[in-house]
């Protein structure tokens, strides 16, 4: 064609989308209101991706954090066109409905003093070729409270009827509580169970004897137990470390820095001792919200910080997070700026 005849067809098409009414006319867009969470401001140009807008056929794997169904797609669509709506995070949830829709919630249980036994001590506190009874099914997989209990002694005095927890460990572990320690006159270290080497010697007395530990005793560290299907719905693996909210109203906590221990062995719980229940007004069977990732194993973080890109914010406030200066993270610049389009910046946190 010539240059011409394209302009007499441009022209040609000009005509006909005018006629017919295919030009809006100017919209003057209301003053950007301050971002919220769960809000995705039409205006911040800064707040889009392309995978937030335009899904794409035929691609596995998790579904961009804006883009729930088409309809709430169009719906954003217009309203950001207009300049009088904001595109909703997750089906314009807020963070807390919103994770429990991304089924980041676990149930909490609360762990009392016990012990994990050898076969060897065992029988030395009841006696030769004792073995432990079942009393019941706990959580965890092949894991069962025995009937059997035990007093435990410290240099400033002593609780009666700690529960033994079966089956036999290779090594004896007494997981106690911070208040269990001061009546036992000890200071055990924080320790994730089966750590127990240079933990505190306490003594263990039965029916039939008393063993004398010179190391074995901790304060249990809260830890978040992931079955096989759940660490791989939540992409975690054992090692990691997550944050946790627990609790509600004036005791809601977040929880920093929890450890993951997933595989075949573990059911999916998160376990906090007795004194942490009390503080935080939990029960077994309440549930907690899993935030995201603070740091990987095995991912050489400094002091278990991350660097968090502009790819990571959508998931972290589709997950409930808010991120600022203080968070557990390394944020990017461009992160910074996506964080404070999605109203999930905090100067203070």
């Amino acid at each position: 064609m010539t240059p011409e005849e394209i302009q007499a067809v441009a022209a040609r098409i000009a005509e006909l989308i005018s006629d017919r009414g295919w030009v809006p006319e100017t919209i003057r867009p209301a003053p950007p209101p301050a971002p919220t969470q769960g809000a995705l401001p039409a205006w911040a140009g800064a707040a889009l991706q392309l995978e937030d807008v335009a899904p794409t056929p035929g691609r596995r794997g998790r579904p961009g954090p804006h883009r729930p169904s088409y309809d709430a797609l169009t719906a954003a669509a217009r309203g950001a066109a207009a300049g009088t709506a904001a595109a909703p995070l997750p089906g314009g949830h807020d963070a807390a409905v919103e994770s429990r829709l991304l089924g980041r919630t676990v149930a909490i249980g609360v762990s009392n003093r016990h012990i994990h036994v050898s076969a060897a001590d065992f029988e030395a506190l009841f006696g030769p070729g004792a073995q432990p009874s079942l009393d019941r099914a706990i959580t965890q997989p092949g894991q069962y409270a025995a009937q059997e209990r035990v007093r435990v002694v410290g240099p400033g005095g002593a609780i009666d009827g700690v529960r033994i927890v079966g089956p036999a460990r290779e090594r004896t572990q007494v997981e106690l509580a911070v208040s269990d320690c001061r009546v036992l006159g000890i200071e055990p270290p924080v320790r994730i169970s089966g750590q127990i080497e240079g933990s505190a010697p306490i003594r263990l007395e039965g029916t039939a004897g008393s063993v004398e530990l010179r190391e074995g005793a901790i304060v249990a560290a809260r830890h978040l137990h992931l079955s096989p299907e759940d660490g791989s719905r939540m992409g975690l693996k054992d090692g990691d470390r997550v944050g946790v909210v627990l609790g509600s109203g004036d005791r809601r906590a977040t929880l920093r820095d929890v450890p993951v221990r997933a595989g075949t062995k573990h059911a999916t719980e998160i376990h906090v001792d007795v004194d942490e229940a009390n503080a935080y007004q939990v029960s077994t069977g309440d549930v907690a919200v899993i935030l995201g990732v603070t740091s990987r194993s095995g991912d050489g973080s400094r002091n278990g910080r991350r660097l968090v890109t502009e790819r990571d914010v959508s998931r972290l406030a589709a997950e409930g997070e808010k991120i600022g200066p203080r968070s557990p993270y390394i944020v990017t610049p461009a992160a910074k700026d996506r964080a404070k389009a999605l109203g999930i910046w905090c100067e203070r946190r």
